[in-house]
């Protein structure tokens, strides 16, 4: 009697990331955060221009701060394009757009915190890239990994 017998064999080589050596975020514009389908099992994000998928990198994107939430723990950054995912927040009685991209910064790694900017201020965010779901639909979201992550830029 013959048997077959296979043998699969894992090579493991790890490297160490030390020096200088920093990742480098991708800079997007507001629009092009999260981008298209990847592949059949891969989405991406609803109604986007079909740019290359970019869920899971290290980005980073900029604007004016347009509305905040902070017991939500996100805030809107709008960088000109006047992106709307199809979310809203009430000033008094009135519904209002939220326009911009979203900025989620809840359940961050232990020891880490965020401080909300200020509604109006300039910023700069470096995040993960991802979504959110806005009622069904897929919409681009981005998570700063901490402070450092929200910079204020003072205009002259």
């Amino acid at each position: 009697m013959r048997y077959l017998v296979i043998i699969s064999v894992l090579v493991l080589v790890i490297t160490s990331v030390c020096g200088a050596d920093v990742i480098k975020p991708l800079a997007l514009s507001n629009r092009d955060v999260g981008g298209g389908r990847l592949n059949a099992y891969t989405a991406g994000v609803d109604n986007s221009r079909g740019g290359l998928n970019n869920i899971g990198l290290l980005i980073k994107s900029f604007g004016i701060v347009t509305y905040k939430d902070d017991t939500n723990k996100f805030f809107y950054v709008n960088d000109g394009s006047g992106l709307k995912d199809g979310s809203i927040h009430y000033e008094g009685a009135v519904a209002v757009d939220n326009v911009g991209l979203r900025v989620s910064y809840d359940n961050l790694a232990t020891g880490n915190y965020v401080n909300s900017p200020t509604v109006g201020s300039y910023i700069a965010v470096t995040g993960i890239s991802t979504t959110v779901l806005v009622g069904t639909s897929v919409q681009p979201n981005l998570r700063p990994r901490n402070n450092d992550d929200v910079q204020t830029i003072h205009l002259p």
